[in-house]
């Protein structure tokens, strides 16, 4: 996801060089990036176009037009995953409240209308892997964070992939692959990474709240009636199965 990419560079560039001032310039302005020429974005970064066209190919993208489109995706699941407003204008204990009961009927949801064997099948897999790569892109990724840190203490090895999983890594056949996505949003910003995944030779588990994605063999579905609590569900699953 862009998003990651644009922090990744904010978090590890000095401030005074090109790639950190283009990157502070589109994460603060990622709604107008669609729209933008490249003489306009190049201006407002203060540098020339060339410098961005370079920019764009050493974060991934083979010209503008597509750094321009992973925007817009971005903008896109960003509005389909909004949630509920709270305001101190309102009571606080009744709105906690709300939240509260909500929160446990997403989980109380779940729990009805989860497939069991597929369950048992993920979490046997989990257990039985020597080895953890995890997957994720956005605000999913920090959950690869939680499982490496939760994992410590279980002894096993967790590696976090690389958000254009272009690094090759060692798979073996006790290597489990998990690949994290919330909603689906994660298969509407770049097939090109999903085409990657689906090439590698490893066992690998989706975990999402979305039924309809079809392109591993291997998937925990975690039903919903909440859509803006699924990241809570995806973490309590996580959770449970961390248990084991």
């Amino acid at each position: 996801m862009i998003i990651d990419k644009l922090n990744t560079i904010l978090n590890s560039y000095p401030t005074d060089t090109t790639n950190y001032a283009i990157s502070k310039f589109i994460k603060n302005h990622i709604l107008e990036i669609p729209t933008m020429s490249i003489t306009s974005i190049a201006s407002h970064c203060h540098t020339s176009k060339g410098q961005i066209s370079k920019y764009v190919h050493a974060i991934g993208y083979e010209d503008l037009a597509e750094l321009k489109e992973e925007c817009a995706a971005y903008i896109s699941g960003n509005d389909r995953t909004k949630r509920t407003a709270y305001s101190l204008e309102k009571n606080s204990l009744v709105q906690l409240k709300e939240f509260t009961e909500n929160k446990i009927d997403s989980f109380q949801f779940a729990i009805a209308h989860i497939d069991e064997t597929q369950l048992d099948r993920f979490i046997k897999d989990f257990m039985q892997s020597d080895c953890i790569y995890i997957y994720a892109r956005g605000h999913a990724r920090t959950l690869c964070n939680y499982i490496q840190n939760e994992l410590s203490t279980h002894y096993k090895e967790v590696t976090i992939c690389d958000v254009d999983f272009k690094n090759k890594y060692p798979f073996t056949y006790r290597t489990l692959l998990l690949v994290i996505s919330i909603d689906g949003n994660t298969f509407h910003f770049n097939q090109r990474v999903i085409q990657r995944i689906k090439q590698t030779k490893v066992k690998t588990w989706l975990i999402s709240c979305n039924d309809q994605i079809q392109l591993f063999p291997n998937k925990l579905y975690i039903p919903s009636n909440h859509f803006e609590y699924n990241d809570y569900l995806i973490r309590h699953m996580i959770d449970f199965v961390l248990k084991f």
